[in-house]
């Protein structure tokens, strides 16, 4: 007997009265209230995070082919994209003719600059990927001073082998300054196995507004050969020499 009543009076001892749930049901609603409130804050952050974001853009081209593409500076060119823009422009510029065992049945005529002296085809094409001013002054200087006699009939032919292109150096606001290490190889009568010249070259490139059209079907030469080396939006401004080994 003496246990039940005690457990009649535990049970007496907990047992709320009507006047302590409204205090109670306050605090449940007050805390409640409280985490809701939290949760509408952190989604209304991270609403405004996914608004304050630029959206991702499509980019189509003309053959139906669509990319998605990420917003950067106007001036921003990918490293590798500067990077094969100048060994691109260094092998077309100094590879010429057919090569030992290569023999074909067309010969490159060259283009001619400023009278009788001519710069192979490749050279002339690549060199849109030069600055305007600096570009007359270096087909002149590569027609008069670089050209071996006896490439246009076919007796020299030439090839460039990069070895090392470095990473682009920024050097301004959409400026680079790159590194080439190089190799020209000269093939002709007296030597067709080859001889070797060094091409150690620092390149100053820049970036140029891109083509904004496509081509149209019935573009000339001239327009495609200029849209197709500009299409990165790039130019080398300036090239300079310097020895392997040593910085600038």
């Amino acid at each position: 007997m003496q246990r039940i009543s005690d457990l009649k009076r535990k049970s007496q001892r907990f047992k709320l009265d009507s006047s302590d749930i409204l205090p109670l049901a306050f605090v449940g609603l007050s805390t409640g209230m409280t985490f809701l409130t939290v949760a509408f804050i952190w989604l209304a952050m991270s609403v405004a995070r996914l608004a304050n974001q630029p959206p991702p853009t499509l980019v189509q081209q003309v053959d139906g082919r669509a990319y998605s593409v990420r917003t950067e500076d106007y001036s921003h060119r990918e490293p590798e994209v500067i990077r094969k823009a100048v060994s691109d422009w260094a092998v077309m510029t100094f590879s010429w003719g057919n090569l030992p065992g290569k023999q074909s049945g067309t010969v490159d005529a060259g283009v001619p600059v400023k009278g009788r002296k001519r710069v192979p085809t490749s050279a002339w094409e690549a060199s849109f990927l030069l600055a305007p001013d600096f570009r007359d002054r270096f087909l002149s200087d590569l027609a008069e001073k670089v050209i071996p006699v006896g490439l246009f009939e076919s007796q020299v032919a030439g090839v460039l082998v990069p070895q090392t292109v470095s990473p682009p150096q920024l050097a301004g606001n959409g400026r680079w300054k790159v590194d080439m290490v190089a190799t020209r190889i000269l093939f002709d009568g007296t030597n067709p196995s080859g001889y070797s010249i060094p091409f150690n070259r620092t390149f100053y490139v820049r970036a140029v507004d891109p083509p904004r059209n496509p081509l149209v079907q019935n573009a000339t030469e001239y327009q495609q050969v200029v849209y197709q080396m500009l299409e990165s939006g790039l130019q080398i401004e300036q090239i300079q020499p310097f020895e392997e080994g040593r910085g600038n």
